[in-house]
């Protein structure tokens, strides 16, 4: 805004404040264009006539008192307006940046160091706000770790919560007087549909912070989307509106409730709040807090350090995901040579079955080897009947000595059983057939259709 601007707006905003002085819109923009042309006496009187004519709590009047203070160089009674205006939003990352910048003033560094962490685990629609914690994003992450209400006040406003209602819980009993985390526990009971042990913390619990946003908020959307009072819910739109327009939350349907003239005020503080020469970056110590933080001009640039939300998430997709129907290890290895006919068909008939125990994969590979074995012993004698066409494989069967010893009655007697249904049920052609044969339980084997071989192996054992 060139310096002709700023005069221009700056009566304009004169006369209107002369027109309605009960306007605490119209006194905050004109303190603003004050504090802008350098003018912090004059910043800090407008503020306080604004305070005395506003007829209700206003957040932006608030703060802009505690700026006027700060910029008269009064950080005494700046800290006692900031906290004022911190008990009427806790929630405010703007509050709390400006209370930072006051408790530096002081020499208060510790404090000012949680105030401005918390300012920026704090998410707001504000793009200097947003772009300061991008600049200070590797210090959040470590302040996050070592903190975990910090972390806590990150997920006030996400969509999907990144904490569970116990850990918040856990939070609020360690912190009892801390009304952001009860507003969390408050939100997420809400969203797992306990109307009604949220409705006590909002109405009780917080009722020391009447004008709370969020408080507002979450009645808001409680009475109205949950309990259909619609004329309850509207009153605390209203609310909301009277305490800090200017609120993330105040959006959407809360501005249909505004004429057009009060969304053209806030939109004219919001341009002046939310450029990244915002006017909190001109006359607020941010680089000082920064360097309180530990955040270099090298950090600042780097902008790829990861929450420790998105440190999970990246975990998850890390994992390599894995086909049910595959096992991927151990891979099955094909033999070497042929077995023994004995020790295969004995394997099938006297081997116990897999214990609970033993992996489900592992135990799916360990029978389809043993399916294998079995493919390769069992070969099916040709039928005596059918001589005009004879199979190809019969000269490996031609081999096997026609005497069999009495000692391995048992276990031939199982594959001359298998051998002859296989080969009573041997269609002409291998591809599709109408009833599961070896042929065709090998085709898959050597087509690496595991799953299909080890269930077709299984159907023959079963048929034997």
């Amino acid at each position: 805004m060139t310096q002709e601007n700023l005069g221009e707006q700056l009566n304009l905003y004169e006369a209107m404040s002369e027109r309605t002085p009960r306007d605490g819109l119209v006194s905050v923009g004109k303190t603003y264009l004050y504090i802008l042309s350098d003018r912090p006496q004059d910043a800090l009187k407008s503020a306080l006539e604004a305070s005395l004519s506003v007829s209700s709590k206003s957040l932006r009047v608030q703060l802009a008192i505690a700026l006027g203070y700060y910029l008269r160089n009064k950080p005494s009674e700046a800290l006692i307006e900031s906290r004022y205006a911190l008990n009427i939003d806790p929630a405010s990352p703007l509050c709390h940046l400006v209370h930072a910048s006051i408790l530096l003033a002081l020499q208060r560094t510790d404090e000012a160091r949680l105030a401005f962490l918390k300012c920026l685990s704090l998410s707001s629609d504000n793009t200097f706000l947003t772009d300061l914690r991008l600049r200070n994003r590797r210090a959040i992450c470590a302040a996050q770790l070592q903190n975990p209400l910090l972390a806590a006040y990150s997920n006030l406003r996400l969509r999907v919560p990144d904490v569970t209602e116990t850990d918040v819980q856990q939070l609020v009993e360690q912190n009892p007087t801390d009304p952001v985390l009860k507003a969390l526990f408050a939100s997420l009971q809400r969203r797992s549909g306990k109307i009604r042990e949220a409705l006590v913390l909002l109405e009780t619990s917080l009722a020391s912070y009447e004008a709370f946003p969020e408080r507002l908020y979450l009645l808001w959307k409680t009475y109205d989307d949950h309990l259909g009072n619609h004329q309850k819910g509207e009153f605390f739109v209203r609310r909301l509106l009277e305490v800090d327009p200017l609120n993330d939350r105040a959006t959407g349907l809360g501005y249909s409730n505004l004429d057009e003239e009060t969304l053209r005020h806030i939109n004219f503080i919001k341009s002046l709040e939310d450029l990244p020469d915002s006017i909190f970056a001109r006359v607020l110590p941010v680089r000082e807090l920064e360097n309180l933080i530990g955040t270099t001009e090298a950090d600042a640039l780097d902008i790829t350090a990861l929450t420790p939300r998105e440190e999970r998430e990246a975990a998850s997709l890390e994992k390599t995901f894995t086909l049910p129907s595959i096992p991927q290890q151990p891979q099955v290895p094909e033999p070497e040579a042929p077995p023994q006919v004995s020790p295969a068909v004995a394997s099938l008939t006297s081997e116990e079955p897999a214990g609970p125990s033993q992996p489900v994969m592992a135990h799916m590979a360990s029978m389809l080897e043993q399916a294998q074995l079995i493919a390769r012993d069992l070969r099916p004698t040709p039928a005596p009947a059918p001589l005009s066409r004879a199979p190809k494989e019969s000269s490996p069967v031609s081999s096997v000595p026609e005497p069999i010893p009495t000692t391995n009655r048992e276990p031939v007697s199982v594959a001359e059983s298998v051998a002859e249904l296989t080969s009573s049920e041997r269609p002409s052609q291998p591809a599709e057939p109408t009833h599961i044969t070896m042929r065709y339980a090998n085709s898959l084997l050597e087509d690496s259709r595991f799953e299909e071989a080890l269930q077709a192996f299984l159907e023959l054992s079963h048929k034997s």
